[in-house]
């Protein structure tokens, strides 16, 4: 009988996979030249193997998703005597894919398992994350990270490593930034105990001043109309405090400079006023500002003493009909806050809800802090979002959006998405908070 042609999808699988399984035999030969490996060459190691592991073809992918945990724990049982004696020893001959994904897998948690294991020895400051010449970030995992379950049926993107973390140092172009802003908060690393705050303003209307340039409208936000913000905020710093929160959020474009200046001194002034524990950081919204080269739509982050840590300059100008487009520069980096219990992304609105085009999607965080001004097609792009990565990496969102255009009929204040687990579980309209505090809890 005349065998059949094999679909050509097939043919076309096997090949990509011989020739990534070519790359994964030189990168074999050239660990195996090392001898007496330290902190510093498996590290190197460790990021060439995820870099190798993040190449392969979708069979190998497809093969890790199905591996049991215990099958990984076995493989990574088999590089222990090797790894232990500085000695990275490892090959791929004729393996499927599964029996590819087991030994890549099994060494990578080895390698990962030993720089954890030696961190006394072998300590990882924040000065020596960043590895330039290797093109990406290398952070030690702890905190929110370490409730992270690894089990049959997630990418290697979600489980492959369990004690650091490797972020790109570049990102669609965007330099990716990583702070330190460890504060020692008592309940940092322990997920199941953490609040985040959002802050909404009763009957808030921005000012907004319109200019046209090249025959487009244009506009910033020059200012706002709320007669009981300043009240509020200090109702809201109160209650954040007495809650524990985590962080607090307000909206984009909420908070002007003046405002923003009362809620910091409220921090500073409480942290010699009483013993409540400070939060980890504060997003007091966003505002246009003029950096020297033009506007930008700015957040400024501050930890929970009042002391700026970074400020972010949002990406994705926002443009409708009625506005115009907002006349702002876009920003050039990307931002991550590196606390005691979690990475934390910060975006501002478009740049995380343009489903198509955000940067974001490919930051492996563990909470996405997202100030954000629109309505619930916006929050639906934010929930598009958020469930992507939180599919791919295990990251919640944490999304507090001041409405635009007339106040709702239901009575809302704004719309928050709460750190689900499932963020499209919920439609936009249920996610309205109709008072100007509320803490959220961190669903297990």
């Amino acid at each position: 009988m005349k065998r059949l042609p094999r679909p050509v999808d097939s043919q076309t699988e096997d090949a990509a996979f011989d020739t990534w399984k070519e790359a994964a035999r030189q990168l074999s030969r050239r660990q195996a030249s090392i001898r007496n490996a330290g902190r510093d060459e498996l590290r190197h190691a460790l990021i060439d193997l995820d870099a190798l592991f993040h190449k392969a073809p979708g069979s190998v992918g497809k093969a890790y998703r199905n591996l049991t945990e215990k099958r990984i724990e076995t493989a990574r049982e088999i590089f222990t005597e090797a790894i232990g004696d500085g000695r990275i020893l490892w090959s791929l001959t004729d393996q499927t894919p599964e029996l590819a994904a087991v030994t890549l897998g099994g060494l990578i948690r080895e390698i990962d398992r030993v720089l954890a294991e030696r961190r006394s020895q072998w300590p990882i400051a924040p000065s020596h994350w960043h590895l330039e010449k290797l093109g990406c970030w290398f952070i030690p995992r702890q905190g929110v990270s370490a409730l992270r379950t690894a089990r049959r049926g997630q990418a290697y993107s979600k489980r492959g490593m369990l004690f650091h973390r490797i972020l790109p140092d570049v990102i669609q172009g965007y330099p990716v930034h990583v702070v330190d802003n460890r504060t020692l908060h008592s309940k940092a690393a322990d997920a199941r105990k953490w609040r985040m705050g959002a802050c909404l303003f009763e009957a808030l209307e921005p000012v907004p001043e319109f200019s046209v340039i090249d025959d487009e409208k244009r506009f910033i936000v020059i200012g706002i109309k709320a007669s009981s913000a300043e009240g509020t905020i200090s109702t809201q710093i109160t209650d954040a405090l007495r809650e524990n929160c985590i962080a607090i959020v307000w909206p984009e474009l909420t908070v002007p400079p003046d405002l923003r200046e009362k809620i910091v001194r409220l921090v500073r002034d409480r942290d010699v006023m009483d013993e409540l524990e400070a939060p980890e950081l504060l997003i007091p919204g966003t505002w246009h500002e003029t950096n020297g080269q033009g506007i930008v739509n700015r957040a400024r982050i501050y930890d929970g003493y009042g002391e700026e840590r970074l400020v972010y300059d949002k990406i994705a100008p926002y443009g409708d009909d009625d506005w115009g487009t907002e006349n702002i520069i876009a920003g050039r980096r990307i931002c991550v806050l590196a606390t005691e219990g979690a990475l934390i992304g910060i975006a501002v609105c478009l740049d995380f809800c343009d489903v198509g085009s955000s940067p974001f999607g490919s930051l492996d965080v563990d909470v996405m802090l997202v100030p954000s001004m629109g309505n619930d097609r916006t929050m639906q792009g934010h929930q598009t979002t958020a469930t992507q990565v939180e599919v791919k990496f295990g990251t919640r969102s944490f999304v507090v959006q001041h409405p635009t255009g007339a106040s709702s009929k239901d009575g809302r204040l704004g719309t928050i998405l709460p750190l689900l687990k499932e963020p499209n579980s919920v439609p936009a309209a249920s996610l309205g908070q109709k008072t100007v505090w509320k803490g959220y809890d961190w669903p297990v």
